[in-house]
């Protein structure tokens, strides 16, 4: 039971050592279970010359060869199931550079350590017992809304799974039902804030609030700061990826000198991105993470793309789990456009299907604190279809394959600069940089 500061005490300030033991016994299992029971990974590591046996320590892990999401797509469907379906109790997925899915699958012991580390989170930022928590993250095929719903459960509060949009209901709910807690992304609760101004509400002198926990997009200094004080709440930065059935990876603590990961769901590796040999602790390289809880589904030295720092340094707040330092960039050239990870290439693909159309520019910025995305794409020459019917039928065409709708201008042939050997340009005005996008 939890016991003030601590959701579960025993867990969250059990030595390094302890830990690590916990890591290597479930390294050991998983690593057993996926060859058993996943085709990739058994063709996998058969071709590595790898097997269960040479999994004896921690350091046996760089024994296994690394994955990502272009690999992982290979096993779609079922490639990486490691428990006969009919024990699936939930389906999610994840996008890919490629048409396909990377599906994610939830046994009932699967969601219920997804439900206690993010309860562990919801206390750890200051919730409990009785709060009320509005979620609104999504709630779909992604993993974004579930994991905060049933951590709030698990942890005896109340979940309002409120979902994104519907905005003026979501400052209503907030006044009427006392919500003390928001998860939610850190654009869509300033877009919250500045609303209710517009209606003449002050949430930080009217409403209850006190704790935001905010994801899925960059949440720095600046951002948590204006959040605070547009809202009245200690706002928290936290961690997940669809892959892990996130949120609930990693999340701030009071001190805030970084985000502790749950050292007994995750192994957590941080690697030079170009040689994949681990880094020294502290020092920048890329986070591969492996599910050592997961029970259906196998992820297994995960290449993140996530440049970040990781230590085991004791934190002030008692808690002996791996930190995660501020995420500062991304070494696969993927973009974060409102929570939604997109891939350049994704867009190509799409476009490429309409030979009418050319090269094109991928604009982004941000309205109201709100992400958008513009597509400049060039007519080609001799072209005689209406822009008006280009433009609607690119629109649905991302829409349908990206789960995000565009604002899309059809431009004349040779009005959009291109870098060399380039079929597409990205330019992200949310951060005031621009930069190349290579063709596949």
């Amino acid at each position: 039971m939890p016991d003030g500061t601590y959701w579960n005490q025993e867990i969250e300030t059990m030595p390094r050592e302890g830990l690590e033991e916990i890591q290597t016994r479930l390294l050991r299992d998983l690593v057993d279970r996926a060859v058993r029971n996943s085709p990739f990974y058994r063709d996998l590591y058969r071709k590595a010359g790898v097997s269960p046996g040479d999994i004896q320590t921690l350091a046996d892990v760089r024994h296994l060869p690394f994955v990502d999401k272009y690999m992982m797509q290979e096993a779609y469907p079922h490639g990486h199931l490691m428990t006969p379906f009919s024990e699936v109790r939930e389906f999610h997925a994840a996008t890919t550079p490629t048409r396909h899915m990377f599906p994610i699958y939830a046994t009932e012991k699967d969601i219920e350590r997804w439900g206690e580390r993010c309860a562990r989170i919801l206390w750890m930022a200051g919730l409990r017992s009785g709060d009320i928590v509005q979620n609104a993250f999504r709630f779909g095929m992604s993993t974004g809304g579930f994991g905060f719903h049933y951590g709030a459960m698990t942890a005896g509060m109340t979940s309002i799974p409120a979902s994104i949009g519907s905005t003026d209901r979501q400052i209503d709910l907030i006044l009427d039902l006392g919500v003390t807690g928001l998860t939610m992304m850190p654009s869509y609760a300033f877009y919250l804030g500045m609303r209710a101004h517009e209606r003449g509400i002050d949430l930080a002198k009217e409403s209850q609030l006190r704790v935001g926990l905010f994801g899925a997009e960059p949440t720095g200094t600046q951002m948590k700061e204006r959040l605070g004080e547009l809202l009245g709440l200690n706002a928290f930065g936290e961690y997940g990826m669809n892959e892990f059935l996130g949120p609930g990876m990693a999340c701030q603590c009071r001190v805030e000198r970084g985000m502790h990961s749950w050292a007994d769901d995750f192994l957590l590796e941080c690697v030079d991105q170009e040689t994949g040999e681990p880094v020294a602790e502290g020092n920048q390289g890329e986070l591969v993470w492996t599910w050592l809880s997961a029970e259906a589904t196998a992820v297994i030295r995960f290449r993140s793309h996530d440049m970040s720092r990781i230590t085991w340094d004791r934190c002030m707040c008692g808690r002996t789990h791996p930190r995660v330092r501020r995420i500062f960039g991304r070494s696969d050239g993927a973009l974060s456009i409102g929570g939604f990870i997109i891939y350049p290439s994704r867009i190509q693909d799409v476009i490429h299907q309409m030979p009418e159309l050319g090269p094109f520019h991928v604009l982004l910025d941000s309205l109201r604190g709100l992400d958008r995305l513009l597509i400049k794409v060039e007519v080609r020459d001799g072209v005689r279809t209406p822009s008006s019917e280009l433009a609607h039928r690119l629109t649905s065409a991302i829409r349908s394959y990206l789960t995000l709708t565009p604002i899309v201008e059809i431009m004349p042939p040779g009005t959009l600069a291109m870098g060399e050997g380039t079929s597409y340009r990205v330019l992200d005005y949310r951060r005031g940089s621009g930069r190349y996008g290579a063709a596949d």
